[in-house]
């Protein structure tokens, strides 16, 4: 069983937070993942990240299965913000999908289903006594959609249609961009 992993140290917080960053922290991130059987995936993480100036320390554990038409996988995620500076965070995921291989025209169509669940979440918003605050609420997200396949193996574009439900306690206010939602997308792969 082969084991792959993966390791790296970096000197910013993000894409805009760079300058002097190293001089007084860093984050990092590791990985392992090994296939089973050439079917069966099982990754292991952790990573040190910033919610502003509060060091969080992110572990995750996820596991897929895989054949020439199914796809299937789940995560879990636990978020620790240093010092107990505010509630530990818990994230979990759950995806499948059926491919159905076509002739002409399309590759394939194929059939996906998703359910992601995450607690309430802060990314380093404080108030006005200068604790962490949340800004991201506890939220439970059904998907469902259809990917259109299309091209060869060097070239392959994809046309995804999604629906996406979320589901909140009573009284959130979530924002725009975490709201029921149709969802349709092109990608290519090259």
């Amino acid at each position: 069983m082969p084991i792959t992993l993966e390791g790296g140290i970096f000197n910013g917080s993000g894409l805009t937070n760079q300058k002097n960053f190293w001089t007084d922290n860093y984050n990092f991130s590791f990985k392992a993942n090994t296939m089973i059987a050439r079917q069966f995936n099982i990754t292991l993480s952790c990573q040190k990240a910033n919610a502003g100036d509060v060091n969080v320390m992110m572990y995750d554990a996820g596991a897929y299965w895989q054949n020439q038409r199914w796809h299937i996988e789940a995560e879990y995620l636990r978020k620790h913000y240093a010092h107990g500076s505010f509630a530990p965070v818990n994230a979990v995921d759950a995806f499948a999908a059926y491919r159905l291989p076509l002739k002409k025209g399309l590759t394939s169509i194929s059939f996906l289903g998703r359910y992601d669940y995450m607690s309430d979440h802060s990314k380093g918003t404080k108030d006005e006594s200068g604790n962490l605050k949340i800004d991201d609420p506890e939220r439970h997200r059904l998907t469902g959609g259809v990917t259109f396949s299309m091209g060869k193996k060097s070239l392959q574009a994809d046309i995804r249609f999604n629906y996406e439900q979320y589901f909140y306690n009573e009284g959130v206010t979530p924002a725009i961009s975490e709201q029921n939602k149709i969802v349709l997308e092109f990608v290519a792969h090259f």
